[in-house]
């Protein structure tokens, strides 16, 4: 059964390189750094103008590329932060890219294809894991494969964000809280933490649960798992400046119209701007299902996925306040591990309405890749 796990893990790695290699070879001439998204608008670090950066005219780019120029300065000593959008919120999420660049032995010239192998291995690391938390509830490995489906896991493989591997993490976390392998979920959720801040949630929810359950002593343990986050926050600090920018007047003004309402306007014709419509408000009632279920599963079945979920539940209310649907990655991005928890509650429990919001908000990252598929479907 190991061999199969392991296998469902590696099979799902080669699908996304595979994807990989099609698209860099027939959309973007072969430059692989393509999928980092860098935005002809912004400047890129001298430096790295050997690299042959692939840039999108006329745009600000994606997050990718500030990932990427991430792991080409991991310590704030070459000074690519000031090439950053927010250089402090950046640099909080330190894990891949900083596992990048360990992996290419700090090398500029190998660091790209270790970014890329990073998001690989989260690739198969989500797998496997899903492969093993399905078997443990009677089913099929091949299950495992779903985790393709996770919209960060899609978006992630495009443009290269870190949120993919947070999803990973999250099969993983809910894998061993099952298996009440306290070392491991401990393991776990210190990565959780140094990808991404949302990642502390995870460790918030298992510490309320282990609290409930009235396990003091290893709540306090696993507490400890926040210690190398904020060790390397008190490093970042101090040498960052720009971070995530609030407008409070304006957020008091539109407190009783969140923002997650504002759908995009696309200027289309008039059958594809009204299908895209129809996609962003899909997302919408998928992450509204996602917060009931949520409620439901917490009140039906606490477990540790069910405390975890109730915190990005909780998450939600001010998200909703501040974040539009202005780009059609963000929401599938951002709450991809509250969907992750939903599903895993649904594997469980046997009520298959908890895959529903992943799909539902699965729909519209996936059409954002139609142009890539038809370029290389032409290429084929």
């Amino acid at each position: 059964m190991k061999k199969r796990f392991l296998a469902v893990g590696l099979l799902a790695a080669a699908l996304a390189f595979t994807w990989q290699a099609l698209t860099v070879h027939y959309n973007y001439g072969g430059n692989w750094t393509a999928l980092f998204c860098t935005g002809g608008n912004l400047l890129v670090p001298p430096d790295l103008a050997k690299e042959n950066i692939h840039l999108f005219p006329n745009s600000s780019g994606y997050d990718g590329q500030f990932y990427h120029y991430l792991a080409h300065d991991p310590f704030l000593q070459r000074g690519f932060d000031k090439f950053m959008d927010a250089p402090r919120l950046r640099y909080r999420r330190i894990l891949v890219p900083a596992a990048a660049y360990l992996l290419a032995g700090g090398q500029d010239r190998f660091v790209d294809a270790a970014f890329i192998s990073v998001i690989l291995f989260s690739v198969f690391l989500g797998v496997w894991w899903l492969s093993r938390y399905a078997g443990l509830q009677g089913w099929h490995p091949a299950w495992g494969l779903g985790f393709l489906l996770v919209p960060a896991t899609v978006i992630s493989i495009d443009r290269m964000t870190i949120d993919l591997t947070l999803a990973a993490l999250t099969v993983g976390f809910a894998l061993y809280a099952r298996l009440e392998e306290t070392w491991k979920v401990w393991a776990v959720l210190c990565c959780a933490a140094l990808t991404r801040e949302t990642g502390i949630l995870l460790l918030a929810g298992y510490v309320a649960y282990l609290l409930w359950r009235r396990r003091f002593a290893w709540a306090a343990f696993s507490a400890t798992a926040a210690t190398p986050v904020l060790t390397w926050y008190a490093y970042v600090y101090p040498r960052t400046i720009g971070d995530l920018s609030i407008n409070l007047p304006g957020l008091q003004r539109r407190v009783f119209t969140p923002r997650m309402l504002l759908t995009a306007q696309y200027d289309l014709p008039d059958v594809l701007a009204r299908t895209l419509r129809t996609l962003d408000w899909l997302v919408i009632a998928g992450i509204a299902l996602a917060f009931v279920l949520t409620l439901w599963f917490a009140l039906r079945r606490p477990e540790p996925e069910s405390f975890a979920g109730l915190m990005y539940a909780l998450m939600l209310l001010p998200t909703v306040l501040l974040v539009s649907l202005h780009d059609p990655y963000t929401y599938p991005r951002i709450i991809s591990p509250l969907l992750v928890l939903v599903a895993l509650q649904g594997i469980s429990g046997k009520v298959r309405l908890g895959l529903l919001p992943l799909v539902l908000v699965l729909l519209r990252p996936a059409v954002q890749l139609g142009p890539q598929v038809l370029g290389v479907l032409r290429g084929l």
